[in-house]
């Protein structure tokens, strides 16, 4: 930690401020989860619906295999989304923290000291976070545009055979 002034405030500061952003990408997480669960129902009721009325008419075309395709595909893509994973970090682990800053050898660092390594630890988390959210965004987009065309491929298909 550099000498000079006291800078435990500003410490403080860019911990909270490292906690409040993975608490936000947490939530960002929950809520693109949420949604993808939305889409898979509504990607089931659309396929169950006109993937009936297709096979009520009796003639499963191409039209009606690309709307099938597009089901997997769509099914795939939230599926990775909704998939448990363990590599997403919000929290710090109490006992390294407590190993690493507390219960040193050398003797416990300062809370200002604390605070600034752990807003810096965050921080890195944070960004790895980004990457993955990243990810996790475009595949709920990916899933939102297939769900469209899926129902554009059924509507294509049911038209086409009445």
């Amino acid at each position: 930690m550099p000498r000079g002034p006291d800078l435990s405030a500003h410490y403080a500061l860019a911990y909270d401020e490292a906690r409040r952003a993975l608490d936000a990408q947490k939530i960002a997480v929950s809520d693109l989860q949420s949604r993808a669960a939305a889409l898979i129902a509504a990607a089931a009721v659309t396929t169950s619906f006109f993937g009936g009325r297709a096979l009520a008419i009796g003639d499963i075309d191409a039209w009606a295999w690309t709307a099938i395709t597009i089901s997997a595909l769509l099914s795939t893509t939230v599926l990775s989304m909704l998939w448990p994973r363990r590599d997403w970090v919000f929290t710090i682990n109490a006992s390294k923290l407590l190993e690493s800053y507390v219960e040193r050898d050398e003797g416990p660092l300062s809370v200002p000291q604390i605070h600034r390594n752990l807003a810096v630890h965050m921080s890195r988390r944070y960004q790895l976070n980004v990457v993955q959210l990243r990810w996790l965004t475009m595949s709920f987009r990916a899933s939102a545009v297939l769900l469209v065309a899926e129902t554009v491929t059924w509507m294509v298909d049911l038209s086409i055979g009445t």
